[in-house]
């Protein structure tokens, strides 16, 4: 019997076995495990800076970033397993927070062999596309953002180095709340911060079916190559 690898454990290798066990079975989803995980909570706090809002608005438009703040704002993720172009295993996660307007952010995650990496297309069209790197800490998980760009159908334009964004995220588990916990933080050198959120929530399973949210489109268009590297502050090394 083949063992399936996830997109998580693949990024991760040896690192895998140091997360927290509900951080593996959460990040450890595949397509053959027919369900869907099922995020629900509450951000304590989503925070913007001001001088990031025409991009925060901007970002509305495609499901990604939005202008709202506040505190004690619920919120849910759902993250759907499917099987790329490429026959890797792949995430599409969509994240709705009951802001006024309520407002999405959607990503979909793909395994790149070229890179060693995996890569992120950002929003409905993934029109933003980022390396994301993964490390294990006190067994959570962190992602930093690595390289960026502009995608213009198949070709990659890397951010202008203003333009590029230092991000992080944490996601572990408490165990003394019995629950999961997440933080994240996007700064840019010039702007300072752009967008954040910290919270809490429990995850439940759902049998997935034929209406699970996957973008298989961005499952198959090209990947970025070592060749459309940039300079980005978080560029692998």
């Amino acid at each position: 019997m083949t063992t399936v690898t996830s997109l998580f454990e693949r990024a991760l290798g040896e690192e895998w076995t140091q997360l927290h066990p509900e951080i593996r079975e959460r990040y450890g989803l595949v397509t053959d495990d027919g369900r869907t995980a099922i995020g629900r909570g509450r951000m304590t706090r989503l925070s913007r800076g001001a001088i990031a809002l025409p991009v925060l608005w901007l970002g509305t438009t495609q499901n990604f970033l939005f202008p709202e703040g506040g505190d004690d704002v619920s919120f849910e993720i759902r993250s759907d397993a499917f099987i790329d172009a490429r026959g890797y295993e792949a995430l599409t996660l969509r994240r709705r927070f009951e802001t006024d307007p309520v407002r999405r952010f959607d990503d979909t995650m793909r395994w790149n062999p070229e890179r060693n990496c995996i890569t992120d297309f950002f929003g409905t069209d993934g029109r933003i596309v980022a390396d994301i790197h993964l490390s294990v800490e006190d067994g959570g998980l962190a992602i930093r953002l690595g390289d960026q760009w502009i995608r213009v159908g198949d070709r990659y334009v890397p951010f202008p180095k203003p333009l590029t964004a230092d991000a992080t995220l944490q996601d572990w588990y408490d165990e003394y709340a019995g629950r999961f916990r997440v933080a994240a933080t996007v700064t840019n050198p010039f702007a300072g911060h752009i967008f954040g959120y910290q919270g809490t929530f429990d995850n439940d399973w759902q049998k997935a079916d034929e209406n699970r949210l996957t973008n298989r489109r961005l499952g198959s268009i090209r990947l970025p190559n070592p060749s459309d590297s940039s300079d980005s502050p978080g560029a692998s090394r």
